[in-house]
């Protein structure tokens, strides 16, 4: 009987006992397909388009300052980035060139499939160059890089958040889209994993936490934070918010940190 009890009370004593490895593994649950822009953002487009039919891919890079057209027929053209000239209604065009290499583009909001790849867009492309047209889906990445920043949650679930847990700190993410990585804290333990997300859809995991102890208060926090990243998001972003929204409704709201 003395043996029993010690061995519960050591095992209570163990439970209680912070830890520091990466012991708590969060899986999505339902997996979405997510296009992978890693590898735009890390060149710094801002602007991509493809089509079919003939194939044809164009890429402008404001940071670099060239646009890239390739057309069918050795019909291409580099040249430096022009200016955009956007439309009261989302339309938003780029028109550069001499006038017998000059290209138009038209990028109008709608939603394109590609139909090749099966890859939804949020534009639909048109490409007028050398008295050719050519129509296909594009994206606008500057949403994306817009995450990639520090971003600390103020509500969740409708209920607002104060900092607290040992450390006095409200859940945060540092997200990285061109390293595929977040990191972070529930409010008492460290996070880290992998995050994707495309013009709409984010999803985060596998995440990995340590193991600390929280007061019940901000256990529960923890819980809930960690339970809605493990689900497939949208999101929307603008004006310094974050917002999360699981089939239409918000659930976290976060603030970026300057």
């Amino acid at each position: 009987m003395r043996t029993a009890l010690l061995g519960f009370l050591l095992l209570t004593a163990a439970c209680r006992r912070p830890s520091t490895q990466f012991a708590a593994m969060l899986t999505p649950a339902n997996q979405v397909t997510i296009t992978d822009y890693s590898q735009q953002l890390k060149s710094g487009d801002d602007l991509i388009a493809i089509g079919n039919n003939p194939a044809w891919s164009l890429t402008i890079n404001s940071s670099k300052n060239f646009l890239r057209f390739k057309g069918s027929n050795g019909d291409s053209l580099t040249t430096t980035a022009p200016e955009r000239q956007s439309d009261s209604d989302g339309v938003f065009r780029y028109s550069t060139g001499t006038e017998s290499n000059r290209v138009n583009i038209i990028f109008r909001p709608d939603s394109c499939v590609d139909k090749l790849s099966g890859q939804r867009y949020d534009y639909r492309a048109e490409v007028a160059f050398r008295g050719k047209n050519y129509a296909g889906c594009g994206a606008s990445l500057r949403q994306l890089t817009l995450l990639n920043d520090i971003w600390v949650l103020t509500d969740l679930q409708g209920t607002p958040i104060v900092a607290g847990g040992p450390r006095k700190e409200a859940p945060r993410l540092e997200i990285s889209l061109s390293e595929g990585r977040v990191t972070g804290t529930t409010g008492c333990n460290r996070l880290s994993g992998t995050i994707k997300a495309d013009t709409r859809n984010i999803l985060f995991g596998p995440l990995v936490t340590t193991r600390m102890a929280c007061d019940s208060s901000i256990a529960s926090i923890e819980s809930k934070f960690l339970s809605e990243l493990a689900n497939p998001l949208t999101y929307r972003i603008g004006d310094g918010l974050l917002t999360f929204l699981s089939k239409g409704k918000s659930v976290m709201t976060f603030k970026k940190v300057d």
